[in-house]
């Protein structure tokens, strides 16, 4: 069904707020039950002390094989668990990273609109954020082999799959060729594959397809539940991963709690893993569905089952000012600013991330509410 916007540009009053800022999975039902079990296997099995007393720095040879098998619908079977790390989240994986790969002072390479978290990481580990221009289909490679060649760069971090925030799928051609630059260069790349199990049947990770050049990251948080705090950190070899733990082993800020790991080892184990994945993913393409349907005439960007969409505005509307009517509107957006990596121009755009109200409804309703400013246009 064709979603009308409504002829006046008021909030519907039945949901006041909402909420399209925060990249969350949606609910899956029955999630509390899944965990129960999962909880209450380990308990029978092992007993819930060991899980809740300390635990090793890398995570446990049972919690790096669940992490194998939650990868492996993007990186495959064969992943060597001992060039697996568990952190509490993406950004530990990645602040880990950036001191291993850069360090303080050191060049990192990114998309120059990335994920919105890099910037306030870059500082915090002193590194230097250099964006690369980038069009539809993700990072240019003339534009990383140029950066390349003027020298001083460490590592390039890029996002691949249903890029944040633009959507940007990158095709496998050009995959091959970041990592044949990133070979002759020695810049390692990290690719942060956060929606990847989203997206099982995307172009492969380039870390599947040259493992020795790419630290690869993948939570827990996007595929199975935000409150998760778990990412996998796979290295591109033993001595890699020795060499990255070795400064961090005795600090415990970035290791994963055991309990979390153990149970999304046993939903990997017994199916939930996938069931849960799947019920976002069906969630994902059915909010994605209801946007473009109704944005798809204001120039939206988004892909099939995508948590977030791209949102370029129309003339005379600025960023600023669409923001500003969609609060007043009932509705919460990010604009394309807190994604720059640095202080180049930004697209006059916007991103949605569909996910984040808490049914269907809700981000019915906000995507009604955003049409109609569209099509009202600003006020006088």
């Amino acid at each position: 069904m064709e979603l009308q916007a409504p002829q006046v540009c008021r909030p519907n009053e039945e949901i006041s707020l909402v909420d399209f800022t925060r990249s969350l999975p949606p609910a899956v039902p029955r999630l509390d039950i899944k965990l129960a079990r999962a909880i209450q296997r380990l308990r029978s099995e092992h007993g819930l002390d060991p899980l809740v007393h300390g635990g090793a720095a890398r995570g446990s040879s049972s919690g790096r094989l669940g992490g194998a098998r939650y990868l492996a619908p993007r990186l495959g079977d064969a992943i060597d668990i001992e060039c697996i790390l568990t952190t509490n989240g993406t950004q530990s994986a990645l602040l880990i990273l950036l001191h291993h790969l850069v360090g303080k002072g050191g060049r990192l390479l990114a998309e120059r609109l990335s994920y919105g978290a890099l910037r306030e990481l870059a500082g915090m580990a002193g590194v230097q954020l250099v964006g690369l221009d980038a069009d539809e289909h993700g990072i240019l490679p003339d534009a990383f082999e140029r950066a390349c060649r003027n020298g001083g760069v460490r590592a390039l971090y890029c996002n691949p799959t249903v890029q944040n925030p633009t959507t940007a799928i990158m095709p496998l051609s050009r995959r091959l060729a970041l990592a044949d630059i990133s070979r002759r260069y020695g810049v390692p790349i990290i690719e942060d594959d956060a929606l990847g199990r989203l997206h099982p049947d995307a172009v492969p990770p380039i870390a599947k397809i040259a493992p020795d050049v790419v630290w690869y990251v993948m939570s827990a948080t996007k595929g199975l539940a935000h409150g998760l705090r778990l990412a996998y950190l796979v290295a591109p070899s033993r001595a890699h991963c020795n060499s990255a733990l070795t400064p961090v082993e005795r600090l415990s800020f970035w290791t994963a709690a055991p309990l979390l790991a153990a149970v999304v080892a046993n939903w990997t184990l017994t199916g939930a893993a996938d069931l849960i994945s799947g019920a976002i993913r069906e969630e994902n393409r059915a909010r994605e569905a209801i946007a473009r349907r109704a944005l798809g005439r204001f120039g939206l960007v988004s892909k099939p089952a995508s948590m977030h969409v791209w949102l370029p505005l129309p003339p005379p509307w600025t960023r600023d000012s669409f923001a500003r009517s969609a609060v007043a509107a009932g509705v919460l957006i990010r604009s394309a600013e807190l994604f720059a990596v640095d202080n180049q121009p930004v697209p006059n755009a916007v991103r949605l991330s569909l996910s984040t109200p808490s049914n269907r409804k809700a981000a019915e309703i906000g995507i009604t509410r955003i049409a109609a400013l569209l099509e009202c246009g600003p006020a006088d």
